[in-house]
């Protein structure tokens, strides 16, 4: 079952209000089965607008989420940690329907020292190649 646009903002309202009860595993599942765009690029800002917000609050689901956020942006070519950095560079300044939020842009501006955790979510794209 898919999740919709209200249930992922719900959920994205409750954990910045910390009222969210949903396990890490339910939140996992959630933005997992959402489609934000059948577009790579817009995918791709509707990832990092989710997943950059949850990761401020619970990064202890940085590797899980972040095979989902890159996705998109590895189908569009990008296949390594500098070029998603410069991807996130260029959607920190987005003005779009899916600009990240202000906790979310807290987490984004700390990317360059998560090149890692890119690289091992990119590595885990290409071994489903």
């Amino acid at each position: 079952m898919s999740t919709n646009f209200d249930e992922i903002m719900t959920l994205i309202y409750s954990i910045e209000s910390h009222t969210c009860t949903a396990s890490d595993q339910e939140i996992i599942q959630k933005i997992n089965s959402w489609i934000p765009s059948y577009t790579c690029p817009t995918a791709a800002e509707g990832y990092f607008m989710v997943v950059s917000t949850v990761l401020h609050f619970r990064p202890q689901l940085e590797e899980a989420l972040l095979k989902k956020a890159v996705e998109p942006l590895y189908y569009l070519g990008l296949d390594n940690a500098q070029d998603i950095l410069s991807w996130i560079k260029q959607y920190q300044l987005s003005t779009g329907g899916y600009r990240s939020r202000k906790s979310g842009l807290q987490w984004l501006s700390k990317a360059n020292s998560r090149v890692e955790h890119f690289e091992k979510a990119l590595c885990y794209l290409r071994d489903l190649e």
